[in-house]
């Protein structure tokens, strides 16, 4: 998870508050309001960070449980793909807010990927997290996303894929370091890349010259 700053969404309340009196989901699923929730989000899904993901889900950050205000509120809509958000549901709450920069989000959750012998993932929080009750959420929630830990065998399957992504996305990086290619590691790490939160902790505990520098680059977002 990183963080996203999202849009105030000003000229797209008015749509959702029609869709709310007729509770008419299609609103965020389609037209602008879809377009520019998946444009802030840089197509990613704000959980895992999947930026190919195949079942794109529009889901709501806090659970709404019908109420309709938090349905269609605009700082409650994100973009999700199918596995991360049928996996929290309504059952992780409270969380860490990927749009709210006071909650630190990658600075928070330590996201460790180890690429031998298999890929593996290991998710801890840092001493970075303010928000521990918000933090230990997130930190359950992402285990079961990415490492498939007390999850279905389907979900386990769906994160061993996930983590093959993951893995690509190292070993671009990996080539980028090798070459001391500070412009390559910048663009895999940009809010923009895919799992760009793993990507930065592998960069910061392994090689921290290289992400002091490649952080005081401007991203091209």
């Amino acid at each position: 998870m990183i963080y996203v700053k999202k849009s105030e969404g000003v000229h797209l309340k008015s749509m959702l508050e029609t869709a709310k009196s007729k509770d008419n989901e299609a609103v965020y699923r389609t037209g602008p309001v879809y377009e520019q929730i998946k444009t802030d989000f840089y197509e990613k899904c704000y959980l895992c960070e999947d930026n190919e993901v195949t079942s794109i889900q529009i889901e709501h950050f806090e659970p709404h449980k019908n109420d309709m205000t938090k349905k269609y509120d605009w700082n409650n809509i994100f973009y999700s793909c199918g596995h991360c958000n049928n996996i929290k549901g309504a059952s992780f709450w409270p969380l860490l807010n990927c749009t709210d920069a006071g909650d630190q989000v990658w600075e928070s959750i330590e996201i460790c990927f180890e690429a031998y012998p298999k890929a593996t993932v290991n998710v801890q929080l840092s001493s970075a997290c303010t928000k521990i009750q918000e933090g230990e959420n997130t930190l359950e929630l992402l285990n079961k996303i990415l490492t498939g830990k007390d999850a279905t065998p389907m979900k386990k399957d769906e994160a061993a894929n996930l983590r093959k992504k993951m893995l690509r996305a190292y070993n671009q990086l990996s080539k980028a370091i090798g070459k001391q290619d500070l412009d390559a590691i910048k663009d895999c790490i940009s809010d923009k890349s895919a799992f760009a939160g793993m990507l930065r902790w592998h960069l910061k505990n392994n090689f921290p010259s290289l992400f002091e520098q490649a952080m005081s680059l401007p991203f091209d977002n």
